[in-house]
């Protein structure tokens, strides 16, 4: 019997989650919306804008199911908290339809493996979230954590349904560059990621990096602000599906440059921070289906 098979394929988390309109606007400035230009993007940063109804970017879904108090039941953590070397390793998203301005949902999370990589694990949880009053399934949030330090304990080192990627050998069709403001870590935080090494110089040396970063999920939301303006023209009613696995921090003060290829479903992309660093890899994007 492996280390964790006690507990895999087991429900980890289950509750409810509620939101107003205020918090999904805040989300929206936390991952840059309207910082190119404040006139700009304004379904997403104003409830009153005349003419112009309040919408939700897709990836607040992933506040929805942030949670981790499942943590410490394999070991990790103490209290509820991350252990040191704990950082996001990558994260997907897949909505059945739009996001509500306000609302209240279910949440179930599933604790899908956990895979030896050598130098650490990878803990892949799964979470299927509904909405509370109707019953409707909104999406499904799926997150791989990577813990430095754990590896090494004979358990599997990548899911046997991993679908193989490969960057297209042409030039992007295209390119969208969005930037991360030097405060942008401090408004993030405020929708509930208070992981330390976004602010704190010591935690962020103590998991690995010269500096604070700019939170991994907050480097996915202006992923997909890049994804729904340069593919759906900022019509989140298109926005299916968006996953992608973190390669290098990003600082804040960083510019974003989203590398996008199309093809039949969706595109592939790639997002770079100042064409320097590649800060996510193996990144598809599907359209939502009717």
């Amino acid at each position: 019997m492996g280390k964790y098979d006690h507990v895999i394929g087991k429900e980890v988390e289950n509750g409810y989650w509620s939101w107003e309109s205020d918090r999904a606007l805040l989300y929206a400035v936390g991952v840059g919306a309207g910082l190119p230009d404040p006139l700009q993007e304004l379904q997403f940063t104003t409830e009153n804008s005349p003419g112009l109804a309040q919408q939700v970017l897709p990836t607040f879904m992933v506040m929805m199911s942030a949670g981790g108090s499942w943590i410490p039941s394999l070991g990790f953590g103490e209290g509820g908290s991350a252990p040191i070397g704990m950082v996001h390793g990558e994260q997907s998203i897949t909505l059945a339809r739009t996001i509500p301005p306000r609302g209240r949902v279910h949440v179930s999370r599933v604790l899908v493996d956990v895979y030896d990589k050598g130098s650490g694990a990878l803990v892949v949880t799964e979470a299927r979230v509904t909405l509370a009053d109707t019953g409707e399934h909104l999406g499904v949030s799926r997150m791989g954590l990577f813990v430095q330090g754990r590896g090494g304990f004979g358990g599997p080192r990548t899911p046997p349904d991993e679908r193989p990627w490969s960057r297209p050998e042409r030039q992007p069709d295209q390119i969208v560059s969005l930037p991360v403001g030097l405060n942008q870590s401090l408004i993030y935080r405020l929708s509930g990621d208070r992981t330390l090494h976004g602010t704190d110089p010591v935690r962020a040396r103590a998991d690995g990096f010269e500096r604070p970063v700019f939170f991994g999920l907050g480097t996915y939301g202006v992923a997909g602000r890049a994804l729904l303006m340069g593919l759906c023209e900022n019509d989140v009613a298109r926005f299916g599906h968006i996953e992608g696995r973190f390669s290098k921090p990003v600082f804040p003060g960083d510019r974003l440059d989203m590398h996008i290829w199309h093809n039949v479903d969706g595109a592939q992309f790639q997002l770079w921070a100042n064409n320097e660093r590649l800060a996510m890899d193996r990144g598809v994007f599907r359209f939502r289906r009717a």
